[in-house]
């Protein structure tokens, strides 16, 4: 597959509660890149830290412009509250979002159990 042919991309960003995964994929599915805050060396509770995100963001945007990559997908996974910041990050650089996808799965009490006599 030619990657410098490549239009528009697909970024995954996985957090989940000791770490941050981030694949980037074609349309098809297909991974080009991928990092994680575990890659850069930094463990503990370090790693989820706005510091180590935006460290992340910068090797992301520098992989999308060496191959001159304009249009993105957005794919957010899990629950955290910097999901805002990653947003604001994509918002304020040279890639147009396309679309954003928030695949959450947050518990809304669900059913009842059954009451037993």
């Amino acid at each position: 597959m030619k990657i410098n042919n490549l239009k528009s991309v697909r970024l995954n960003v996985l957090f989940t509660s000791n770490n941050i995964l981030c694949a980037i994929t074609d349309l098809k599915g297909e991974v080009l890149f991928w990092t994680s805050t575990g890659s850069k060396k930094i463990r503990g509770t370090k790693k989820v830290t706005l510091t180590t995100i935006t460290s992340i963001l910068n090797l992301i945007f520098g992989y999308l412009s060496k191959y001159k990559v304009k249009y993105i997908h957005l794919n957010l996974k899990g629950f955290d509250k910097y999901k805002k910041i990653v947003l604001k990050y994509f918002k304020n650089s040279f890639l147009h979002i396309l679309s954003v996808t928030n695949n959450s799965k947050i518990p809304h009490n669900g059913c009842k159990n059954l009451k037993w006599k």
